[in-house]
This record gives structure tokens, sequence and C-alpha cells, in this order.
């Protein structure tokens, strides 16, 4: 019998007991009291990615149980996260793939969760959909390495849409969740002076924001959108470079995929919470329209974080239709 995810972690921590990254995340991360964000913190790795689109090495934020040698079944599972969020949004939904066979990964884009890629230093640099199209194909290449089913939750949504396009040899199939494609751009900040750019990024790291956008993501909002919640949510705001990372983004105008969604060819699953407040689950009947192989599947008791709100009924669903993929 294959160990749990939670045990393969302890198993790991005894001979890499320091988290990575967690000198980085600030006073915060001391607080956080959900174990499967503290567990997720505990399994984080960070490699580094030469990316010959930014010119530098990215230093890679990412979780995996895929072991060097090993014999996994199915297609391997790659999760990526919405816009300024991280790996930390699936740390419910992780473990039961992990539980249930599949190789997982869940990386962090560059500039965004834990990943740094020099904005510290480099404040200049560009940071729009190109680079973290690029940094994706080149972590795929030197880490997944075979064709992969892409799950993006939100706007990372768009970014799979974005990435199965330019590199479809990457991608076996895809699960949209809640995604965001059909809104481009990001409006008026992409016409900003840098220095005005930087007053509302800094918005984007308050506890007031945060909580709003962590009330609006949950159906059962009692139970879910909790301060523990918006600390897991704003931690990896406190990485260096983080503020610039973001200005650079916003300046680029975002992802613009509304009129290729219509050219995936991949088999599509979309995942959508009956009650999300943040990306009308009207949208689902577009996408069904759009895709030519999409399937549709509610998540009754969720809001737009299905993963955090029914990870076990997401799971269930991913692994089911990854199964279905390879053949």
């Amino acid at each position: 019998m294959s160990l749990s995810f939670n045990a393969r972690i302890k198993e790991r921590q005894q001979s890499a007991p320091q988290g990575p990254r967690l000198h980085n995340s600030g006073p915060e991360a001391a607080e956080v009291q959900e174990p499967a964000a503290l567990e997720m913190l505990r399994a984080m790795q960070v490699a580094p990615i030469a990316v010959p689109a930014m010119g530098a090495d990215v230093q890679t934020a990412y979780v995996t149980n895929a072991e060097e040698g090993g014999t996994a079944r199915g297609p391997p599972l790659l999760l990526l996260h919405g816009f300024d969020s991280s790996l930390l949004e699936f740390r419910r939904l992780f473990p039961r793939l992990v539980d249930g066979g599949a190789e997982t990964w869940a990386v962090d884009l560059a500039g965004w969760g834990f990943t740094d890629c020099g904005f510290g230093q480099r404040m200049d640099a560009p940071l729009g959909p190109e680079q973290k199209r690029e940094h994706l194909f080149a972590f795929w290449k030197a880490k997944v390495r075979r064709p992969m089913v892409l799950l993006g939750t939100s706007l990372g949504g768009a970014i799979a849409v974005d990435f199965a396009l330019a590199h479809p040899e990457a991608v076996a199939a895809l699960v949209l969740a809640s995604p965001q494609c059909y809104t481009d751009g990001i409006g008026p900040m992409a016409a900003m002076p840098r220095p005005i750019a930087r007053l509302g990024v800094a918005v984007l790291r308050t506890r007031g924001l945060r909580q709003l956008a962590n009330w609006m993501a949950y159906y059962d909002k009692d139970r879910l959108a909790t301060q523990d919640a918006m600390r897991i949510g704003r931690l990896h705001t406190h990485c260096p470079g983080w503020a610039a990372a973001n200005v650079a983004f916003m300046r680029s105008g975002g992802y613009s995929v509304s009129a290729r969604v219509k050219q995936v060819a991949q088999r599509t699953l979309l995942l959508w919470g009956r009650h999300d407040e943040i990306v009308d689950p009207r949208f689902s009947q577009r996408y069904l329209q759009d895709l030519r192989n999409c399937g549709l599947e509610w998540l009754e008791e969720s809001g737009h974080c299905g993963h955090l709100e029914e990870p076990e009924r997401m799971a269930q669903l991913v692994l089911d239709f990854a199964a279905e993929a390879q053949h």
C-alpha cells in the first residue's frame, strides 16, 4: 500500500526538516493554524529553472509526490493557481490527488506565490503572459517531462488555455475550474505610470482587501472565510520582489484568451461551483459552445474555490477524468 501524502511529507522532513521558504513569508507564517497549509509549506521545494525568455534562472517553488525513476499510473497532473495566489490554494486538493495514486505537481508561476524571479534586483524586466508561459514550459521540460493533465483555477484557467495552445505537446488534457477566460486584460492598470501602479498593487496586500476576496470566494462563509484562510492567502505577498513583479504583470496588460478558447483541441473538463460569486457560472454555457470536446460537472456546495470547499469530490472527478484521458 502506498504512503499517504502526509506520511510522505513526514518521511521527507526527517532528511530536510526546514521548509525552504517559510523564512520569506513574514511573521504571519508563524500564525497559520490549518494543518493542510502547514503540510504544504513543509513539502515545498525550490529549484532553479533556466528560462531563456527571462534571461535568468527562476527560483521556482513547487510541491510534488513524483520520485526519480518512479512508475506513476496515468498522466501527471499539474495544478495552476489563479491571479496573485500560490500553490497553497491546493492544500486540500493536492493530498487527495496523491492519495488517489496520481503523480501530482503544484507550481508557483514566475512572479507569483513563493517563486522568486529576482524582481528585488531587476525592477524593469518584463513579466507578462509570455514570460509566465515560458517559465511554465521550462519547468515542464525540466521536471514533469511527460504530456500532462493541466488544471487551472480562476485566472489559472486562462493561463492553462494560453499554455495548451502554445505548447500542445505538453498538454494531454485540460481541467478548468471556475475559469476566467472571457474577461481579457486588466483594465486601466496597464497604462498607469509605475509609481501609481505600485500604489495599486500595494492594496492587494492589505488585510481588508484580502478578507473581502476571502469572503467572496466561499459558499460556506462562516466555516471557511476565516482569518486563518486570509493569512494563508497573503503569505506570499511578504516575499522579496512581490510588489515589483505584480507591477510588471499589470503593465503587461495581462491575459487575453477569449477569442482563442475555440482553438483548444484537448479534451477538457469544466468544473464550476454552483454558487460562484467571482466568475459568473453562466459562463459555463459559453465554454460548452466554444470547446469542441468539453464536459461540465457542478460542485453544488461550492463558491469560487471548489478545490477548497469540496476537495474530495473535485479530486475524484479529476482522477476519473485523468484516467479516461490516457485512453
